[in-house]
């Protein structure tokens, strides 16, 4: 069966839900069909983000946690080269849904900092190894006990790529000093990051009925926190993944080791984990169904289909600048800056509309952050 586009599904379904709205607007007084239209669909909206997205992410989180920790024992009793490898691939995949999840600090997460013991960077190097030459056991409790740079999934990277060869990995767990140690301390590590990921599916689940019933205006409002930490978001990957890299902050000298997650090679991988979120998020196209709610319905809604197309093309210019380096951003810094300079315009371009026409056409109210003013 021919599938409708969704523009027009939305078109349709925006006049269906009008009709139910005009009448239900007969029977209260004091609220308007124009505010029925924003309810409900702030609600649905937020309906969508959390049960398909938020907590789908979260769940995976743990799934993949668990994984990366059972290869580390795997790897801990026979430490070998191709139990090395598996171990690194359960990393990559640990990283590759934490930078989507990401996006979703909000609320009584964010007021939790879980987010900074699941994965703070840049890792405290001189702590860890620190750690692993002293003399206390090396446990989850230890790691617990520990400050946020010195663990998560950072931590992992660290000593799982701390060397381009991985026979020199390899022999960091068998022959060198204290390699006891540095085995004791990445199983704690991922012990500890496991558990962080059930505490942050927990307070998502705690969070349910706040986050979906916060359709208020205002910084308290859901949509409006959704909104701030896109917002945050772009600015970060803009400033901090790309700009401090390419020296924005340093007279224009560039700055490979301030990439982050260079040493695997996972930059870019990061920032595209990071778009596929953000585009997600905005037209909440989390499922296949009849609608997927998100902010382009809001734009149907007050008749801003011209920006919902000018949003959908930064995305996709966003994507085609990705899709032109095919080097580690480490490589591509050096050899092509340009591209990496235009990845940053694009993510520029795409943060205007986000930030100044989304927010007004939604009557957002956009929040101060650690990026601004940079």
């Amino acid at each position: 069966m021919t599938q409708i586009p969704k523009k027009i599904f939305l078109s349709i379904s925006v006049l269906f839900i009008s009709s139910i709205l005009l009448f239900m607007s007969c029977n209260n007084e004091g609220i308007s069909e124009s505010e029925y239209q924003i309810e409900y669909t702030r609600t649905e909206q937020l309906k969508n983000t959390y049960e398909n997205e938020i907590i789908v992410l979260a769940s995976l989180f743990i799934k993949k946690t668990s994984l990366l920790k059972t290869s580390i024992v795997n790897f801990k009793s026979n430490t070998t080269l191709t139990n090395l490898a598996t171990t690194k691939e359960n990393w990559l995949e640990v990283l590759k849904t934490w930078k989507q999840l990401e996006l979703y600090n909000l609320s009584a997460v964010e007021n939790s900092f879980i987010h900074f013991e699941i994965n703070r960077w840049e890792t405290n190097t001189e702590n860890v190894n620190i750690f692993i030459n002293g003399n206390e056991v090396i446990n989850e409790a230890f790691i617990a006990s520990k400050g946020s740079s010195s663990k998560g999934i950072s931590a992992l990277e660290y000593l799982l790529f701390s060397s381009d060869n991985n026979q020199n990995v390899l022999n960091s767990f068998t022959i060198d000093t204290n390699y006891n140690r540095r085995l004791d301390y990445i199983l704690a590590l991922s012990e500890n990051l496991h558990l962080k990921a059930n505490e942050l599916l927990n307070l998502w689940e705690n969070d349910k009925i706040s986050f979906i019933s916060s359709i208020e205006n205002g910084i308290s409002g859901s949509q409006n926190q959704l909104t701030n930490a896109m917002i945050n978001l772009i600015e970060e990957v803009i400033i901090s993944k790309l700009g401090n890299p390419l020296g924005d902050k340093s007279g224009g000298i560039i700055k490979t080791d301030a990439l982050e997650a260079a040493r695997s090679k996972s930059s870019l991988l990061i920032i595209q984990e990071h778009l596929t979120a953000l585009k997600r998020c905005y037209t909440g196209a989390f499922i296949d169904n009849d609608i997927q709610w998100g902010f382009d319905n809001y734009l149907t809604l007050i008749s801003r289909e011209d920006l919902d197309i000018s949003i959908l093309n930064a995305f996709n210019n966003c994507q085609i600048k990705i899709d032109k380096i095919s080097n580690p951003l480490s490589e591509e810094l050096l050899q092509n800056t340009q591209n990496i300079t235009d990845l940053q315009d694009s993510f520029r371009d795409l943060l205007i509309l986000i930030k100044v026409d989304l927010s007004n056409a939604i009557g957002a109210t956009v929040t101060l952050n650690d990026n601004d003013g940079d």
